[in-house]
């Protein structure tokens, strides 16, 4: 994918390069430093108050649907299996389409893997945990909104936290590497574990079905 030019957000030839001016716009590419002038520079504080604005009506929607699927799920017995990996799901994507989407695109591209995944884990992991305690009737409903306000607020301050520390040129933090490696092998330990589990489950079934064959 081409670089962008940071005012006029037109891609940048991939020849000829590298360039001092737009070839459209022909607006300066770099700052008086001389560094390299991206579009989060610009924008910034422009995508921090739409995000803002954005927060405040996604939360205040949302919290309220998530609390009445809430009240829903103990009504579903076993269905709640079904739904509790469906709010999650659907949290996941609102978050990813509604209120983050925009900021995603102003970040280069190791910062965009790391918010990505750690984001996902912590929906899995947070999500799953507090969605599922919907099953209790009533105090689970406002268990699942306080569930969706958390990972909501979570996401947001991180994503803007990402932006100010991409605007100023800085690395990604240890903490954010930390976070990342701990949630990835704790999700392949409960996997391997659920995997084993599954496996054990499956062949007393078929020693017991074999016993009582004979």
């Amino acid at each position: 994918m081409a670089t962008p030019c940071p005012w006029c957000l037109e891609p940048l030839p991939r020849s000829g390069g590298p360039f001092v001016h737009c070839p459209k716009c022909c607006k300066s590419l770099t700052d008086d430093d001389g560094r390299e002038l991206r579009a989060i520079d610009l924008r910034f504080l422009l995508l921090r108050d739409a995000q803002e604005a954005q927060f405040s009506r996604f939360l205040s929607i949302g919290t309220g649907v998530a609390a009445a699927v809430g009240l829903v799920v103990p009504l579903a017995h076993f269905g709640a299996a079904v739904l509790i990996p469906l709010m999650v799901i659907c949290h996941l994507m609102a978050v990813r389409f509604f209120l983050i989407r925009d900021a995603g695109r102003y970040v280069g591209p190791a910062r965009r893997l790391f918010s990505r995944w750690i984001t996902r884990l912590s929906f899995l992991w947070i999500g799953s945990i507090g969605y599922g305690f919907a099953v209790i009737p009533v105090v689970g409903a406002a268990l699942a909104a306080a569930t969706f306000a958390g990972l909501t607020w979570l996401v947001h301050n991180y994503v803007l936290w990402s932006l100010e520390r991409e605007a100023e040129r800085m690395p990604l933090a240890r903490w954010e590497k930390a976070v990342l490696v701990l949630l990835a092998v704790a999700t392949v330990v409960i996997l391997a574990v659920v995997v084993v589990l599954t496996a054990a489950v499956g062949w007393s079934f078929a020693q017991i079905m074999e016993y009582v064959g004979n």
